[in-house]
Parts: structure tokens; sequence; C-alpha cells
């Protein structure tokens, strides 16, 4: 029986890791690949960048999963994939690509006893 290797994605196309996919014993030339794996290899990406899946083709995005972001209007922690509401618009970061104008990478200042 025949192996592969694919490409595993997450619900949103980001590559997470390879795996093998194994050929199926009752339908040769068939394999089990996993939920959200992909045949196409991603490529490589140099550090801060992740390959993304599109449903066709990877591309290459920044990686901001990994960062504390912030909103900018309000300094509030931003959860990544969390809906806003942004001037009248339901807006949504997911950590790939260009950070939105909406989010920071800067924490709001320390509250402290004079600013109380």
């Amino acid at each position: 029986m025949e192996k592969k290797t694919v490409y595993q994605t997450d619900e949103h196309g980001f590559f997470l890791y390879s795996a093998t996919a194994h050929e199926l014993y009752l339908s040769p030339g068939n394999f089990n690949v996993p939920y959200g794996a992909v045949e196409v290899q991603p490529p490589t990406v140099e550090s801060g960048k992740v390959p993304m899946w599109d449903g066709a083709t990877w591309s290459v995005v920044e990686d901001h999963r990994d960062k504390t972001l912030y909103v900018a209007e309000s300094g509030r922690e931003y959860q990544l994939g969390t809906a806003m509401e942004i001037d009248g618009e339901s807006v949504t970061y997911l950590g790939g690509g260009p950070i939105p104008p909406w989010l920071t990478l800067d924490a709001p200042p320390p509250v402290t006893s004079d600013t109380i």
C-alpha cells in the first residue's frame, strides 16, 4: 500500500503541519486525506510569514497569530476571529495578512492612580 505526504490546514486555511495519507485498502489509488489537508505542497516561508490555502492555491501572508493585538479605538485586547463593529461595519481579523488599521500592536498605557 502506498502513502503520500499531505499538508494540514486549520479552518481558515493556515498551514499547520505535514501529515501522511495512506492508500485505502479497498480502494487502490485513493488515499485517506484528513479533513482540511491539501495535497499541494505549501511554499517555504521566512519567519513572520505563513502559507495560507484559499481552496485552490497557496499564498504567503504575514503571520500575526501569536501577537497580542489591541483595538485602536478602545485599547482593549482583541481576540483573533472576534467580530466587531467599526464605523458601522462588521469586521474581523484572523491574524493573517497586514494588521488592519482598527487594530494595533501598541498596548494601552497602564492604569495608575494618577489616571483614575
